[in-house]
């Protein structure tokens, strides 16, 4: 019985011996997980800090899509110019056949049957240079007649004016 008794107090010591070290690893995977643990302030943190990363992207991609909107209307306004401008191109052309003074001969000639006066139905005029001082007598005094006019109506409108501001003093 010495011999087991030997041996279960070996066992014992070996009992001893290997707690403090089984205890030791148990506080390090205590450590160890404490360590790993995220703190719930930790874990607002991320969700916050993710949220904002969230938003930022969604507000690039909604000014891609503004951009996108801009380049659409852009590019509409400048199909709407071209063509507006080959309108416009195209009205000039037609004032110039309508300008054009042999398209207009040709037509009043063709379509209404016009042709020049002859010589016969010509009527000429025989002015006096002592009329036509006359009528340059008359334009004048007409002149003359309008700035009178006009420089009485610029006193009626300063005695009027004379008038309000002497009232509100």
């Amino acid at each position: 019985m010495v011999v087991a008794q030997r041996k279960h107090h070996y066992n014992e010591q070996e009992i001893y011996w290997e707690s403090p070290k089984a205890n030791d690893q148990q506080r390090k995977e205590k450590k160890n997980r404490a360590k790993h643990k995220i703190k719930a302030i930790n874990k607002v943190q991320m969700i916050f800090s993710l949220l904002l990363m969230a938003m930022l992207c969604i507000g690039i991609l909604l000014g891609y899509v503004q951009l996108t909107e801009l380049k659409y209307k852009v590019n509409n306004l400048s199909n709407e110019i071209r063509q507006l401008e080959a309108y416009i191109e195209n009205l000039r052309v037609e004032v110039e056949k309508v300008e054009r003074s042999d398209i207009i001969e040709e037509k009043a000639k063709v379509e209404l049957g016009m042709q020049y006066p002859l010589k016969e139905q010509m009527v000429f005029l025989d002015l006096d240079h002592g009329a036509l001082e006359n009528v340059q007598n008359t334009q004048e005094k007409s002149v003359v007649k309008e700035e009178e006019n006009g420089n009485s109506l610029i006193l009626d409108v300063k005695n009027s004016f004379y008038k309000v501001f002497s009232l509100l003093d």
